[in-house]
């Protein structure tokens, strides 16, 4: 029979092996993993907060597969896998584009994860906060849109908590994510372009 005290023992042994896995895991790892989770999560709803320059906007992502919405006070973008809509409610107008890969992860940032080993190099930011890895991704191109990107990871989660995002023209934003689940369902036509929700909207089809 096995002793308590050798159990415990394994236990330790098998708790520190673990432990010892994780700190050991790479920046590409990490992203992997995070960019399965992402893809393979059956109806995703992500809320956040959205803060650029002294302004904070909140707002909520839904995605499933390679579409996905992105609704804001201020901005709002559908992607139903080949056409992207972007409204803009300041100047009541809508945007259609055939976008590229670069252009759907400029439009939602959480496709960086998916799309980042063609667009990026990862490595380890040198502060790291306890419980979580943030990982800088590089571009790899300056046609790619970005200065760098900050992703913050949970140790507990596959799912990003912080996005730090700096565009080629420097101004930096935070994409905080506040809340997620998956497991949603969707109607047919949440990826789309809701044209009766702006019927005064100017439209600029640039396909």
């Amino acid at each position: 029979m096995i002793k308590i005290g050798k159990i415990i023992v394994i236990v330790v042994s098998l708790l520190a092996a673990s432990a010892s896995m994780m700190a050991n895991e790479t920046a590409d790892g990490i992203l992997k993993r995070a960019s399965k989770a992402i893809k393979t999560a059956d109806g995703l709803v992500a809320s956040f907060t959205m803060t650029l320059g002294n302004q904070d906007v909140t707002g909520t992502m839904k995605s499933s597969g390679s579409k996905f919405s992105l609704v804001t006070s201020a901005t709002s973008v559908w992607y139903d896998g080949k056409t992207l809509w972007t409204y803009n409610k300041k100047n009541n107008e809508t945007t259609v584009t055939l976008p590229t890969a670069a252009e759907v992860a400029e439009a939602n940032p959480m496709q960086i994860v998916n799309a980042y080993s063609g667009y990026f190099t990862a490595s380890f930011a040198k502060s790291q906060k306890k419980g979580s890895k943030t990982i800088v991704l590089t571009p790899k191109s300056k046609k790619i849109g970005y200065k760098s990107v900050h992703l913050t990871i949970p140790d507990k989660s596959s799912f990003p908590s912080q996005m730090v995002v700096v565009p080629s023209n420097g101004q930096k934003i935070t994409i905080s994510v506040t809340g997620v689940k998956t497991g949603q369902k969707f109607s047919a036509n949440t990826f789309t372009y809701p044209a009766a929700r702006y019927p005064k909207a100017e439209i600029v089809d640039l396909r």
